[in-house]
């Protein structure tokens, strides 16, 4: 059983194509695309922490497209999640919150939709989305959007990310970290 982590899909969002230069002709082509890129790395058994904007539109929409990907997935409700469908579609996830804290190693991830400032604690990390195709801002913040610099660089874009790749770049921010804090 594997963990990813994502955030920022936008499934049946036009705009988005367009907002952040995904390399699609239709809502559809973006739809299957993402899909199958999703299904190509989770099994079923895997489990999927997805950061929010999951679905752009009503409870239709998610029901076209929550069904065909496997996994075991938490959803961070974000800004642009339709809280009537979520709510109707809320037994087809994990769980569904505004932030899920996690501890793995020590570690304390902090997963929501927007990123937030935890300060210089080598200990603490934002794990996050809605920033898109931007950087995060600070040392101890890592976007996994499908669109962010991290995602295209560790994996890909539009992939989802492992979490060995997040726990490995957490011991290499954390050495940064801890040198912002001796300054």
């Amino acid at each position: 059983m594997s963990v990813y982590y994502t955030s920022d899909t936008h499934y049946s969002h036009k705009n988005i194509i367009q907002h952040e230069n995904r390399p699609f002709h239709s809502v559809e082509e973006m739809n299957e695309f993402l899909i199958e890129q999703w299904n190509e790395t989770v099994n079923n058994n895997d489990t999927v922490y997805h950061l929010g904007d999951f679905v752009f539109g009503g409870i239709t929409k998610w029901e076209s497209i929550i069904p065909r990907l496997k996994g075991k997935i938490h959803l961070t409700v974000g800004n642009h999640d339709n809280a009537n469908a979520v709510k109707k579609i809320a037994n087809h996830f994990e769980e569904v919150e505004n932030m899920i804290v996690r501890n793995i190693d020590k570690q304390h991830l902090f997963l929501f939709h927007y990123p937030i400032e935890i300060g210089l604690t080598p200990n603490a990390y934002s794990i996050h989305g809605h920033i898109h195709s931007r950087p995060s801002n600070h040392v101890n913040q890592i976007n996994v959007g499908i669109d962010s610099p991290f995602t295209r660089d560790t994996v890909g874009f539009g992939n989802l990310i492992p979490e060995e790749l997040i726990l490995e770049e957490l011991k290499n921010r954390k050495e940064q970290v801890l040198e912002l804090r001796s300054k």
